[in-house]
């Protein structure tokens, strides 16, 4: 054979055949095409008898298979004589052939050779390799186990590859029309090739057809939503960057509690800043507010984020002691880390490693050391992170912006200065006809001038004048806040006092459940609302928040009281109830929605754990057993670390709930030693079953799970959802074969988070018997858990259905998954289901000709190229 190449004599993109004269009708017989493609695809390597025998006749071939390959080798050797030869070695039979006389080889090295040439060059190179194509798929006879073959897939996706290469020299050279068309074509059957549609959507833009850039953004999009994943970021900033607003965002990347909004009042004498801020937050890496105590920090943050699309994760500092500040700020990050501090910001910055997203971290200055921890590690590390802050004083980072709030201005004339303008304000939205006479002007100046211009001393002045005269401001005094609690009738000083147990916001039952007040409540909080100490976030639903420095004052006359124990332990059995009924609803229609209420009033319930678990074990233990007994499939992430700690009181439900937070954190022997206490001490079936379904799902082998489930089945006084668990583990214990799984199915009805698990059971069952029809199931179980925020059966489903299109071939789609499943894996610090993750991560770019990666970062960015 000569060294140079001249055409083409086996094809095998698309139907295989030999490129000789009216050969290509002798390759009608199917079984000689197929033995044709499977020495191909190993050219001039041997291949063994029975591999070309299961290609060319499945894997049940008849007993004459031999004979037949015989025959069939022999045609094949006159069909490629005297260019090519088919001859045998001690392993099989091997094609020896110039590489450069197949198709696909030629394919590969000019899609190579025009990587390097200039835009028309490669035009030219690019139009010759892919008009070698005679077929949507390359070795179509070759389908092992159902699916394409390896070398079909990778050659596939350089195929696409080199559609996309193609575009961008045409949009070098000028064509963007051209380039626009042919990325169309392909998306309309490929439609999760995202960086397809942000290049189709540049070209078509160029091209003066926006309309339609549009649009195909919005075609695949909605095909994203059938995998309920959220676009790439090239891709959202291609459409940011051709209509000039960012699109809503589908899902959201982490669990965000219910945002806080700004309060109902007005918003006056902060625009300047308000506009400042909001170009800062936009572009800076690391953005601090400061201002003293009651200068407008916090108004002025919430009213920032309010314009923004979607609740930033956001961290109240004010409340916690410097060691929960790491574990705060997993927790609103959703990310499952225990350790020292430092071990919890490295998992930290890990999860935030590639992400892009604002981080919120409001009222710093108590703990300036760990929140400058943080801000290096992330600005250091992740570099698409912004951090908004706010601090009395700067939080002496290199590259922060500090934004300072001075006092509002009330020089020249007090009254028509913008301090003026807010106590006019606030005193009339107390009393709408408020006025100040001419004989009271001088007082209000006076007024005015003598305190600093904070928003909150001015509004908790104008309330007292409001309510109780302008002659109340006769001698006010610098520290105002001080001033108006100091002159607070008695009970209401007692009943600010004793609110300040709450971490958030309240409304009048919880105030009730805490105060032991003679009188009512109602009126006594109406008037703290009234005079500005007590603040209304919703007017709706009633509820009110403290005011920071006003909480500080009054926290002051409560600490060390002899009221103080009393309080304190009726706000940690207000806790309780709302645990309890949580846990109670946990397997009803309300599961979600009373998951939210108390994940909302996180920070009250971890202030009583902290104070119960030193002045009440045993309300402590109770606390952490009933958190423990929300939805076995949803990461209430908040309470983890207080779960675990608490595990060593002898109470079997502590011991129960640190088992399960012990399963959140992968550490599967300690849930398993946790679970075995807990069943030991265990005295009432609500006990029993939480140990025995830690133990169903950590039991290193399958008759000690079904033991487990079987007793939870054997128990009388427990939810039908918690035995409908049963049964659908019983299901996975028996991979969708046994009786089981039909009871399982039968079980759909049981409602969230428990119904979305069922649904993931039934797809599982579904896959072991149908891949199409288990994807598609796969895919309802995944919408189901999103839904009831059932975290754990979203990540199993989403991992299976990656694992499933990858099967398939659907590499597009598995590709887009598996970044969504290493990502949610990541943030869950679950060891064995991110190794087998990356496993599959793995295996796909080996599919593609993608060099492996061993670490998660390179992997994502791999496959952000991939899924391109």
């Amino acid at each position: 054979m000569g060294t140079r190449p001249r055409g083409i004599l086996v094809r095998a993109l698309g139907q295989a055949w030999v490129e000789r004269g009216g050969a290509r009708d002798a390759l009608a017989d199917p079984a000689l095409r197929a033995v044709l493609a499977a020495l191909t695809v190993r050219a001039n390597e041997p291949v063994p008898p029975a591999e070309l025998i299961a290609a060319g006749w499945g894997p049940r071939p008849g007993a004459n298979a031999e004979d037949a390959l015989g025959t069939r080798v022999s045609r094949l050797r006159t069909l490629l004589a005297p260019t090519a030869d088919v001859t045998w070695s001690q392993t099989g039979y091997l094609l020896r052939i110039d590489p450069g006389r197949i198709d696909a080889l030629r394919f590969e090295r000019l899609v190579e050779k025009s990587l390097n040439a200039r835009p028309r060059e490669g035009v030219r190179l690019l139009n010759r390799a892919l008009a070698l194509w005679r077929g949507p798929i390359a070795y179509p006879e070759l389908t092992p186990g159902g699916r394409a073959h390896d070398e079909a897939l990778r050659l596939g996706e350089l195929r696409f590859r080199a559609i996309e290469h193609l575009a961008r020299c045409e949009l070098a050279v000028g064509h963007a029309g051209a380039a626009g068309d042919r990325l169309l074509e392909v998306l309309a059957v490929e439609p999760f090739r995202e960086g397809m549609c942000a290049l189709a959507m540049t070209a078509l833009h160029r091209a003066g057809r926006t309309a339609e850039a549009l649009e195909t953004f919005r075609h695949v999009r909605a095909r994203l939503a059938e995998l309920s994943v959220d676009p790439s970021v090239e891709l959202r900033e291609t459409y940011r960057a051709i209509c000039g607003e960012e699109p809503h965002p589908l899902t959201h990347r982490w669990p965000v509690r219910a945002p806080r909004l700004p309060p109902p009042t007005s918003f006056l004498g902060r625009e300047s800043e308000l506009a400042r801020l909001t170009a800062l937050a936009g572009r800076e890496r690391l953005v601090t507010i400061t201002g003293g105590g009651g200068t407008g920090k916090t108004r002025l943050l919430l009213e920032t984020l309010s314009t923004m699309d979607g609740p930033p994760p956001t961290v109240e500092l004010s409340t916690l002691e410097p060691e929960e500040v790491p574990l705060a700020v997993a927790a609103a990050l959703g990310v499952h880390a225990r350790g020292t501090a430092d071990d919890v910001l490295g998992a930290v910055a890990d999860y935030l490693g590639d992400q892009r997203l604002l981080l919120v971290l409001d009222n710093c200055e108590h703990v300036l050391t760990e929140v400058r921890a943080l801000a290096k590690r992330v600005l250091h590390r992740c570099p698409g992170v912004r951090l908004l802050a706010t601090s009395r004083v700067p939080l002496g980072v290199g590259g922060e912006r500090v934004l300072p709030l001075a006092p509002l201005p009330s020089g020249g004339e007090p009254l028509t200065s913008e301090s003026g303008h807010l106590f006019l304000a606030r005193a009339r939205r107390v009393r709408p006809g408020f006025a100040i006479t001419p004989e009271q002007t001088g007082l209000v100046r006076g007024a005015l001038r003598t305190m600093p211009g904070h928003p909150l001393n001015i509004e908790l002045a104008a309330s007292r004048a409001a309510v109780h005269g302008v002659e109340e401001l006769k001698d006010l005094p610098r520290a105002v806040v001080e001033w108006a609690f100091d002159r607070l009738a008695a009970a209401d000083a007692e009943l600010l006092s004793a609110l300040t147990v709450f971490r958030g916001e309240f409304d009048l039952h919880a105030a009730e459940a805490v105060t032991d007040i003679g009188g009512a409540i109602a009126s006594g909080i109406t008037r703290l609302a009234e005079l500005s100490l007590l603040t209304v976030e919703d007017a709706k639903s009633a509820r009110f928040r403290i005011p920071e420095l006003v909480r500080q004052v009054a926290a002051r006359h409560l600490a060390g009281s002899p009221t103080e124990h009393k309080t304190r332990d009726r706000h940690a059995r207000w806790c309780l109830d709302l645990a309890t009924r949580a846990a109670a609803e946990a397997t009803g229609e309300d599961d979600r929605a009373a998951a939210a209420r108390l994940r909302n009033n996180a920070a009250d319930v971890t202030a009583a754990l902290r104070w119960a678990r030193t002045e009440e074990p045993g309300l402590a233990g109770e606390l952490a057993g009933r958190l423990g007994l929300l939805s076995p499939y949803r990461s209430e992430v908040d309470f983890l670390a207080w779960q675990l700690a608490l595990g060593d009181l002898e109470h079997p439900l502590a011991a129960g709930a640190a088992a399960r937070a012990a399963v959140r954190y992968g550490d599967l022997a300690s849930a398993r030693g946790l679970a075995e206490r807990a069943a030991q001490i265990a005295t009432t079936d609500e006990e029993r079953y939480l140990a025995l379904h830690t133990l169903a799902l950590t039991s290193p082998d399958t008759g000690s799970a079904r033991a487990a489930c079987h007793e939870i089945l054997a128990l009388r006084d427990v939810p039908d959802a918690h035995r409908a668990d049963a049964w659908a583990v019983l299901a996975l214990l028996d991979a969708g074969a046994g009786g089981e799984a039909a009871e399982a199915a039968r079980t759909l009805a049981v409602p969230s988070a428990h119904r979305a698990f069922a649904s993931y059971v039934d797809a599982m069952v579904r896959l072991a018997r149908d891949v199409e029809d288990g994807v598609a199931a796969l895919g309802r179980a995944r919408a189901l858990a999103q839904q009831a925020d059932a975290t754990m059966v979203e990540g199993a489903a989403t991992s299976a259905q990656a694992t499933a299109l990858l099967r398939l071939g659907r590499m597009p789609e598995a590709a887009k998954l598996l970044l969504h499943t290493l990502e949610h894996w990541q943030r869950l610090r679950a060891p064995a289901q991110l190794e087998a993750s990356t496993r599959l991560a793995e295996e796909l770019l080996a599919t593609v000709g993608a060099a492996p990666e061993a670490v998660v970062p390179a992997l994502c960015r791999n496959f952000g190229t991939l899924a391109r």
